[in-house]
């Protein structure tokens, strides 16, 4: 009896030295790998590699009648690509085209409201009925965004923000994502903002739909990362802080070298190079998601005084009095 309880006590020692030998091994090869990721990080932000070829690609790009959209499919069909604009606009669609065919490009262009899932999965078979080749890179960059108070936003508003903004991600991406996965390549991009970042003020609805377009890149990349048959399906996630498309102000913060307004034609052109690097998360300008990680660091408080301080939030706060004053002296 005492020979079996001993025999049992070495075998229970034994497969404990084993699991914490195997553990030892796990931390060693761990720390190993993450040496080599942090050089070969850091030669790549020294050195940076070629730009990715993007010569007879086939490129979806939604709202590509203004701003972004726009300057996206000019400066694409520049790069040889083939470019096929979807938006709901359909004079701004064909101004688009003919800017592209102006300069030589390979376009088409379809009337397509991405929000509707029905009507995306119709457009993706008109396109293959056209005999245009298949999709290799999409950029989701169609957005609405509209300025209320949370407490006096219309329910029509935030149901529309959250279809245009966040599902019609899902609808493109689930039009497209198979084709990919079937030939072993491609390319998502998706237009998110800072505001899914932060949250800002009177936008709380655009936020919370940006957020949500993070949160879908990040998982989905997640997912298929794991699946050797799509380890070369990229997504990129860009972040622009302000663009002088006209769809929001200008917050005027400090600084306006670095967080001034920054054209279509700039936006367009760094969001290129992004993907074309296969960066997975991109700001514009390029610093803001290193403050963002040193803001996530530091204490909430301290988060919120440094972003006060860029914003110039004083400043704002005694011009408002002021006015307020001048309406009460009316």
């Amino acid at each position: 009896m005492k020979f079996a309880a001993r025999s049992r006590m070495l075998r229970v020692a034994n497969i404990f030295r084993s699991c914490r030998l195997r553990l030892l091994y796990d931390l060693f090869l761990l720390s190993m790998k993450i040496t080599v990721a942090m050089v070969v990080a850091t030669i790549k932000v020294v050195l940076p590699g070629r730009l990715k070829n993007l010569l007879g690609e086939t490129v979806v790009v939604t709202g590509a009648g203004h701003g972004i959209g726009r300057e996206l499919a000019t400066q694409l069909a520049s790069l040889g690509c083939i470019v096929v604009c979807w938006d709901m606009d359909i004079e701004a669609n064909l101004s688009t085209m003919c800017a592209v065919s102006e300069n030589g490009g390979e376009v088409y262009g379809f009337v397509v409201d991405v929000s509707n899932r029905l009507e995306v999965r119709e457009t993706v078979r008109l396109m293959r009925k056209c005999g245009i080749p298949e999709v290799s890179i999409l950029i989701n960059n169609a957005a609405v965004l509209y300025h209320h108070p949370f407490l006096q936003q219309d329910s029509d508003i935030v149901e529309k923000t959250f279809n245009v903004n966040t599902l019609s991600h899902f609808w493109t991406i689930e039009a497209f994502l198979p084709t990919m996965i079937q030939s072993g390549k491609g390319h998502i991009v998706c237009l998110s903002s800072m505001c899914g970042i932060y949250g800002v003020s009177q936008k709380v609805t655009y936020c919370s739909s940006k957020f949500a377009v993070r949160g879908l890149m990040e998982a989905l990349h997640e997912e298929l990362r794991l699946n050797p048959r799509t380890t070369n399906i990229r997504f990129t996630t860009i972040y622009p802080f302000y663009v002088n498309t006209g769809l929001a102000k200008d917050p005027k913060y400090r600084f306006p070298w670095i967080f001034g307004a920054v054209s279509a034609e700039y936006a367009a052109r760094e969001t290129i190079t992004a993907m074309r690097k296969n960066y997975t998360e991109y700001s514009i300008p390029r610093c803001l998601l290193t403050l963002n990680t040193i803001n996530r660091i530091v204490p909430n408080n301290v988060m919120r005084l440094i972003l006060d301080f860029l914003a110039n939030v004083e400043r704002k706060r005694r011009e408002e009095l002021v006015v307020r004053e001048n309406d009460t002296l009316k």
